[in-house]
């Protein structure tokens, strides 16, 4: 009897191992049919994309943990090293009337990354292949909206050509590169990852949870720090109302121009006026390519940064209701290896 037993679970035993063979050579096939030229080329791409993002970001985490020597002038000038860390602490310990010295080594901490290891260099080749992006939408390699997509590698590729390159003087130095940069890669590496494996019919919960999460705090820092980075880079607004004011100052009637002369306001509204026109005329004298005078790319930019508050919103409150349907209850489960909530 126990002999018959053994050997009915010997049967059983065999009978599962051969369908477990069974199925892994199955799902083994289904992933090999699966692997179309289309299938190989978008996992390559999403594959090289977050490691090229990855490369960006450890070279920007170097560039933030690289410990900077600093002047203390108060102390007999002597040389010390400061960590980013000792930034910040600095500020959390500073008392109000004296937290103006630590935000300042926080900010002198932050800029520069564009010239360390070819940082911004790589940095505008690396996004400028995104405008591949365009086009895997519109031959329908991918199911995106053709519009969202656009205008948004367009906006990327704006802020990397059209103002950090389009203005080095500002933007190369500025610390808001640093902190532009070290949102777009983390949000990217995320992003292709997510792709990579979604391609391959694999779900991360992890990485799930990263995608529909981590865009909280790094949407408003990259948005934040590619409008301020941008607005950083237009002349002073009053080289732009100088030539229109003096115009009405001049048109005027004589009395009326007397009567600002007799006040202290007046004269030095005047005076102001005067000596603004005086400085612009001998820099456009000596230099035809300083960054004084108003443009239609200095225009665009301005219109650009009001414009990037509403579509930041825009873009803000639909991703908090896709983490809704994706990490909601009951929302966003994984059926038959695919996400239905996508």
């Amino acid at each position: 009897m126990s002999t018959s037993t053994s050997n009915k679970s010997q049967m059983q035993g065999k009978e599962r191992v051969e369908q477990e063979k069974e199925r892994i050579a199955r799902k083994g096939q289904e992933v090999k049919s699966g692997l179309t030229p289309v299938k190989i080329y978008l996992l390559a791409y999403n594959g090289i994309s977050a490691l090229l993002w990855g490369h960006l970001l450890y070279i920007t985490l170097l560039f933030l943990f690289t410990p900077r020597t600093t002047t203390e002038t108060l102390k007999n000038a002597s040389a010390s090293t400061s960590s980013i860390f000792d930034s910040i602490t600095n500020i959390f310990n500073s008392k109000p009337n004296n937290v103006k010295q630590p935000i300042e080594q926080l900010i002198n901490h932050l800029s520069g990354s564009y010239n360390f290891k070819n940082l911004g260099y790589k940095t505008k080749f690396i996004q400028s292949l995104a405008i591949l992006e365009i086009f895997h939408t519109a031959l329908g390699l991918v199911k995106s909206p053709l519009g969202t997509v656009a205008s948004q590698v367009a906006s990327r590729l704006w802020t990397v050509w059209g103002v950090v390159e389009a203005v080095p003087e500002v933007s190369h130095s500025s610390p808001l590169f640093t902190t532009m940069l070290l949102a777009w890669s983390l949000t990217e590496i995320i992003r292709y990852s997510f792709y990579f494996l979604n391609l391959l019919g694999i779900q991360s919960k992890p990485l799930n949870w990263l995608r529909y999460t981590t865009f909280i705090p790094l949407y408003p820092l990259g948005a934040s720090s590619e409008a301020f980075l941008s607005l950083s880079t237009l002349p002073s607004i009053l080289n732009l109302l100088t030539p229109y004011l003096s115009t009405i100052l001049n048109n005027l009637p004589k009395s009326i121009r007397d009567n600002l002369l007799k006040t202290k306001l007046g004269r030095n509204l005047l005076w102001s006026l005067a000596s603004k026109s005086t400085k612009q005329s001998i820099k456009s004298t000596i230099s035809q390519t300083n960054n004084s005078t108003w443009g239609l790319l200095e225009f665009v930019r301005l219109g650009l940064f009001f414009i990037w508050w509403p579509a930041l919103y825009v873009l803000y409150t639909y991703m908090f209701k896709q983490r809704r349907k994706v990490l909601g209850k009951g929302k966003g489960k994984i059926v038959g290896g695919s996400n239905k909530s996508r």
